[in-house]
């Protein structure tokens, strides 16, 4: 299942990366199903040890899909308000992704939240997001968010959590803002930025999975929240992909 998820997310990356503009209501589409697969499974991040047989790889697939789909189905139908919070949601991981790379050894964005509110159970099962290897050896997800949180304002975890979460939807926000205004431009580098985030993301975990095809949700939670383990390499390739599908869609834009 983690297999054919990664595969789904590859192609959506290269429809949002090189065709975003040129079939811009399907890549709102697309970067919609995206946005609501991430929610699904954040949210069964958060309740999978009180359903039934948490252990499988069902339920997360269930999230992932229904809210995947909810959203699609809205981002299509309206496709250029989607175009302000598909904006604002990516700006925002990005800012926090940036920041986890600086300052917390790479680590996944949603095991960053888990650790923050307390939350940090795999499902059902009794090992833990802090105890997944990430970064250096010997090194921890519990031990590099530790060392990002001292680099947050705030006495507590719950003002460092609201922190966070509002610098990077104020930053959002005004790149939503901006999107809107510039139109063309923008719609090509927005799409163009988050198929070349998606197809890194999705060909990094593919291949940490290639020696080991383990299909339970364990692994699904592991492989998306603790990052694919090479954030310098990731960061340049990503780079690469976006710049490229800008320049492509740029290209297809002027023949259109």
């Amino acid at each position: 299942m983690l297999t054919i998820t990664l595969v789904a997310s590859l192609i959506c990356g290269v429809v949002m990366c090189f065709f975003g503009f040129k079939l811009f209501r399907l890549a709102m589409a697309v970067a919609g199903f995206v946005l609501g697969a991430g929610i699904g499974y954040f949210i069964y991040s958060l309740t999978g040890s009180y359903l039934p047989s948490a252990g499988s790889g069902l339920w997360i697939m269930v999230f992932m899909g229904v809210g995947g789909i909810l959203m699609g189905i809205l981002s299509y139908r309206i496709y250029k308000a989607a175009l302000f919070y598909i904006s604002m949601f990516l700006t925002a991981f990005i800012v926090l992704k940036t920041f986890l790379l600086t300052m917390g050894s790479g680590i996944g964005v949603t095991a960053f939240f888990m650790v923050l509110i307390g939350k940090t159970r795999i499902g059902g099962a009794a090992d833990t997001i802090t105890e997944v290897s990430v970064g250096k050896p010997g090194e921890t997800v519990g031990s590099a968010v530790a060392g990002a949180l001292l680099k947050l304002p705030g006495s507590t975890q719950t003002e460092k959590f609201w922190i966070v979460v509002g610098i990077a939807l104020v930053a959002g926000a005004i790149v939503g803002a901006i999107v809107l205004l510039l139109q063309k431009p923008a719609i090509i580098v927005i799409t163009a930025s988050f198929g070349g985030l998606l197809i890194t993301q999705s060909i990094f975990s593919l291949i940490t999975r290639f020696d080991a095809f383990d299909t339970s949700a364990q692994s699904i939670v592991k492989s998306f929240a603790a990052g694919n383990g090479q954030p310098a390499l990731s960061t340049i390739v990503a780079a690469a992909l976006i710049i490229l599908g800008i320049i492509l869609q740029f290209k297809t834009a002027k023949k259109s």
